[in-house]
């Protein structure tokens, strides 16, 4: 489109007219406003909108960054803060098994309880410890995956037994040992218990009358406990860890690993081998329904059917089994009732 040299021209020509020669002119482009717009130039405007502010980057001088809490950066028009990864909160993963603690130096059953997220009754059930317990660095302490207790299957056993027994629900038992049904279950073992509890029943008291006083007169002799015969110690060392009582139905006698342990009354051997809690264990039948245990040995000597002479060593100390520390577990059964062994020994 030529231009109109008639037309008016705009201030800007006259404002650098001076900057051209005398034959030349400013030559100035105008828009048609028709009344109708094509298609091309709807298209040029349409994608005018597509034009963006640039993100800037906003420079700082030396040092101006140290002194600010946190890094920025504008984008946009907006302010973005880096977030300190270092003061990210981290989130531990589930425990699903039973894992093993040893105590350090200035360490409680609380603290231990405490880091591993769980009740102190749990860790104190778990290691047949009480409240009145001793560990000591070293120890070594089974702490289960959530506050509960463990339970070793036995025959017969059913889930939805097991589940009233302790009062928890079928499911969530299955859940958290990841049982698809019943049948899974399996003579010998052990499965976690979440929220479980021991069931302690308190001694029953017993009131005598007369007539059961004279009935206790005439009782058989074999169905009594009575000393008579005393028996030997049954280790080298007289340091007792725990003594007897309506919940430890025997006596701890501590002492350094590989200790010697003797029998404490001639005999003959009724087991030796594994047991639940006790770890090796030896049992000596001493005849006239008297019989003698020591748990949690590191090494066992004698067999079963073997016969042993008082005082002969039959094992030697450990800390097998449900154990904190190196010492063996003594237990005087009479008539399968556990009497305190310290009525027996000399």
């Amino acid at each position: 489109m030529a231009a109109d040299a008639s037309a008016p021209k705009p201030i800007l020509f006259y404002l650098i007219q001076s900057e051209f020669s005398e034959d030349g002119e400013l030559i100035v482009e105008t828009f048609d406003q028709s009344a109708i717009v094509t298609p091309e130039e709807e298209n040029y405007l349409r994608n005018l909108g597509s034009v963006r502010v640039q993100p800037q980057a906003e420079m700082k001088a030396v040092g101006e960054a140290e002194n600010e809490t946190a890094e920025s950066l504008v984008h946009g028009g907006s302010s973005f803060v880096k977030p300190n990864l270092a003061q990210t909160k981290k989130i531990k993963r589930p425990r699903t098994t039973i894992v093993f603690h040893t105590v350090q130096s200035g360490e409680t059953i609380s603290t231990i309880a405490q880091e591993y997220d769980v009740s102190v009754s749990t860790i104190l059930w778990e290691n047949n410890l009480t409240a009145y317990s001793v560990i000591r660095p070293g120890n070594s302490l089974a702490i289960l995956p959530a506050s509960g207790i463990s339970y070793v299957i036995q025959r017969g056993d059913t889930l939805q037994g097991i589940a009233k027994k302790y009062d928890v629900a079928e499911e969530e038992i299955a859940r958290f040992n990841k049982l698809a049904d019943a049948s899974y279950l399996k003579s010998g073992q052990k499965i976690i218990i979440p929220g479980g509890s021991k069931k302690y029943t308190a001694p029953a008291v017993t009131s005598y009358s007369g007539i059961a006083a004279l009935r206790e007169l005439v009782t058989p002799p074999a169905a009594k406990a009575v000393p008579g015969n005393k028996m030997n110690w049954p280790t080298v060392g007289y340091r007792i860890t725990q003594y007897y009582s309506w919940r430890h139905r025997g006596i701890d006698i501590a002492n350094k690993i590989g200790t010697a342990i003797y029998a404490a009354d001639a005999g003959t051997v009724e087991y030796a081998g594994w047991g639940t809690g006790y770890g090796n264990q030896v049992v000596v039948d001493h005849g006239g329904g008297k019989r003698t245990r020591y748990g949690h040995a590191s090494k066992l000597l004698v067999q079963k059917g073997e016969e042993v002479a008082k005082g002969q060593v039959i094992a030697l100390i450990g800390s097998t089994g449900w154990s904190t520390g190196p010492h063996v577990h003594f237990e005087v059964i009479i008539n399968n009732i556990k009497y305190n062994p310290l009525d027996f020994v000399k």
